[in-house]
C-alpha cells in the first residue's frame, strides 16, 4: 500500500505540468486573432499575459521550452516562423510587433522588447508609466541568438546571423553577420 501511495504522489507533479501546458495552449488558441499550428510544442511553466486584441501566429514545428514569459498587450502581434526553437527563460514583450523568422534558434535567458517608456525632459525629467514608444522587431531566417541577448525596439536582424551571448542589440544587423561584443556590436561578415 505504501509503495502505491509513493508512486501516486510521484505522478502528481507530472499531472500538474500537463494541466499547465494544456491551460497555456488553451489561452493561446482562445484568442480570436491567433493561428497556432497543431505541431506547436510548449514546455512547462510558461507565463502568458495576453490582451484580447493580441495577434499570434505560430507556424509548423515551433518548440518553446520551459519557464518562458510571453506578454502581448494592446494590439501587439507575435509571429513565430516554421521550426523556431525557443529555449528556457526567454521573455518576449510585445506592444506592436515581434516577428521571428523560420529556422531561428533562441538560447536561454534572451529578452525581446518592441517598446520602451515614453519620457519628457522639460521642465524636468519624467518617465511616463503608461505611455510607450514602439517599433517592430524583425528577426530573419536561420538566425542563432545565444544566451542572455537583449533585443530592443526597432531592430531588424537579417537572415543567417549569429548573435553572441550577452549582446545588447539596439541597432539593425545586416544579413550574414556575426555579432560578438556586447559593448561594441562588432560586425564580422559571415560569408
Amino acid at each position: 500500500m505504501k509503495g502505491l501511495l509513493i508512486k501516486t504522489l510521484m505522478l502528481f507533479p507530472k499531472i500538474m505540468d500537463k494541466i499547465g501546458k494544456m491551460n497555456t495552449l488553451h489561452q493561446l488558441k482562445s484568442l480570436k486573432n491567433s493561428t497556432i499550428h497543431h505541431s506547436f510544442r510548449i514546455g512547462k511553466n510558461t507565463f502568458l499575459l495576453l490582451s484580447k486584441e493580441a495577434r499570434i501566429t505560430i507556424k509548423e514545428g515551433v518548440v518553446m521550452k520551459d519557464n518562458n514569459a510571453i506578454r502581448i498587450r494592446k494590439n501587439g502581434e507575435l509571429i513565430l516562423g516554421k521550426n523556431v526553437n525557443i529555449s528556457d527563460y526567454v521573455s518576449i514583450n510585445c506592444l506592436e510587433k515581434i516577428e521571428i523568422g523560420e529556422d531561428t534558434g533562441i538560447a536561454e535567458g534572451c529578452k525581446f522588447y518592441d517598446h520602451d517608456h515614453a519620457f519628457v525632459t522639460e521642465p524636468t525629467y519624467e518617465w511616463k508609466q503608461n505611455e510607450f514608444n514602439t517599433a517592430p522587431i524583425i528577426i530573419g531566417k536561420n538566425v542563432k541568438i545565444y544566451s542572455e541577448v537583449t533585443i530592443l525596439k526597432g531592430v531588424t536582424i537579417g537572415d543567417n546571423c549569429i548573435i553572441g551571448a550577452k549582446c545588447l542589440i539596439n541597432r539593425s544587423i545586416p544579413a550574414n553577420s556575426i555579432i560578438m561584443s556586447k559593448v561594441q556590436n562588432l560586425k564580422i561578415p559571415l560569408m
